[in-house]
C-alpha cells in the first residue's frame, strides 16, 4: 500500500471521528482531494510544482501519514486540530462543510510544519 493511500485512510478517519463528535452522531466522511488541495495552498507548505488537485491531495495525504508514523503528531491531536476548526461551522449545509474541511486541514498542515 502506498502512503499515499494510506494517508488518505488516515485522512478520513481523522475527520470523520473530528465531525462525528462534533455532531454527536456517527458517520463515515471522504474528504475530498479539492478540499485537501486547497487547504495546502492555504497553508505554510510549498505546494509542488504544476500539480493538479489529486496531484496535491496526494501531497496532504503523504505529509499527514509521515507525520503521524513518525511520531509528531497523533491521530487524536489531528482530531482535536481538525474540530477545534469544524465546530465553528454548520456542518449540515455541505458548503459551509467544505469551508470547515478546507480550514480544519489547513490548520493541520500548519501544525505539522511547525513540528517538523
Amino acid at each position: 500500500m502506498s502512503l499515499e493511500k494510506f494517508g488518505d485512510s488516515l485522512i478520513n478517519f481523522i475527520y470523520s471521528l473530528a465531525k462525528s463528535e462534533v455532531m454527536k452522531e456517527y458517520d463515515g466522511i471522504k474528504v475530498p482531494n479539492s478540499c485537501l488541495a486547497e487547504a495546502l495552498t492555504l497553508s505554510d507548505f510549498e505546494s509542488p510544482r504544476r500539480s493538479d488537485k489529486h496531484k496535491k491531495g496526494d501531497f496532504v495525504e503523504r505529509i499527514v501519514a509521515e507525520s503521524w508514523i513518525e511520531g509528531k503528531i497523533t491521530e487524536r491531536e489531528c482530531v482535536e486540530i481538525i474540530k477545534s476548526t469544524i465546530r465553528k461551522y454548520d456542518l449540515r449545509d455541505r458548503k459551509e462543510e467544505r469551508r470547515a474541511m478546507i480550514e480544519g486541514f489547513k490548520n493541520l498542515l500548519n501544525e505539522i510544519k511547525k513540528r517538523s
